[in-house]
């Protein structure tokens, strides 16, 4: 039956305990688990966001200082986010976008704050996502989690992941876009926010006609008995991302890019102009 593959129904309740949602980037931490950090504050849980990178890498950067303010451009608008959600600020650790690794040091790390905060249940990337800090920080978790014999469930954000649970977010899409709409410095790059809202609407196919958004994760037992790689395939196994970061990198500099930046900019203006028009 296809109720055995994905949910038909969605919960609305999630387990009593200490919560920690671990973002790849400031903005992560909204667009994959908002409707979850609200139930969980709803519910009277104790909810922690830790913001692994600094988000630097998302444009390029005329020198240092214009570098440093943008960092603190993301990390405002993350604040402000969570003010919208009630669960306090986030604790940002400042590695360097794009340059996360899994390593013994990092899950070390994790460890402690997990023992030292009295951490439940642990929301993380899934493994399924291709962005490098992102796949980076879903093998951190796994052995994190793995290690302290906590609960991980990992969420979706660029990838679509194989859920078995859906949580049923309708009564705070209206919070979750006003969170959202915090990441101005994000969305003149991309429309995250209309993508995002467009997965959570998708994650309701299966569900009753009154849940109109829902938000897909999967949670693993305590002691993760299934290795991760046979539930989530091994997409990331053909790629060495260190080289790719390098040509992006290189891509992103070079003078061609540069040149077609004003291009890109009017082909984008275009687009939203006559989509405007057409509606």
């Amino acid at each position: 039956m296809e109720s055995n593959f994905i949910p038909y129904t969605a919960t609305t309740t999630l387990p009593k305990g200490n919560v920690l949602v671990l973002a790849p980037h400031p903005d992560d931490e909204i667009f994959g688990c908002a409707g979850s950090i609200i139930q969980n504050i709803t519910q009277g849980n104790s909810v922690k966001v830790v913001i692994m990178t600094d988000g630097s890498a998302a444009i390029e950067h005329s020198d240092n200082n214009s570098r440093l303010n943008y960092i603190k451009i993301r990390q405002q608008e993350s604040n402000q986010a969570a003010k919208i959600l009630g669960y306090g600020i986030p604790e940002f650790w400042g590695i360097v976008d794009r340059k996360l690794t899994y390593n013994a040091e990092l899950v070390q790390r994790l460890c402690d704050y997990i023992n030292n905060n009295n951490i439940n249940y642990v929301y993380a990337p899934s493994l399924a996502e291709i962005h490098p800090d992102h796949s980076a920080l879903a093998n951190l978790a796994v052995e994190a989690a793995r290690c302290c014999s906590v609960k991980l469930i990992m969420y979706e954000i660029g990838i679509p992941l194989h859920p078995n649970i859906l949580l049923d977010i309708t009564p705070y899409v209206k919070y979750k876009k006003q969170a959202m709409n915090c990441f101005v410095s994000q969305l003149k790059i991309q429309e995250y926010h209309r993508h995002i809202l467009c997965l959570n609407g998708y994650r309701s196919y299966t569900l009753p006609s009154q849940v109109t958004e829902a938000e897909a994760y999967y949670i693993f037992d305590n002691d993760i008995t299934i290795h991760p790689w046979q539930l989530f395939g091994s997409i990331q196994s053909n790629y060495d991302f260190a080289t790719l970061t390098k040509e992006l990198d290189s891509v992103y500099k070079s003078y061609s890019w540069r040149l077609t930046t004003p291009l890109r900019w009017l082909n984008a203006w275009k687009l939203k102009f006559f989509s405007n028009f057409i509606k």
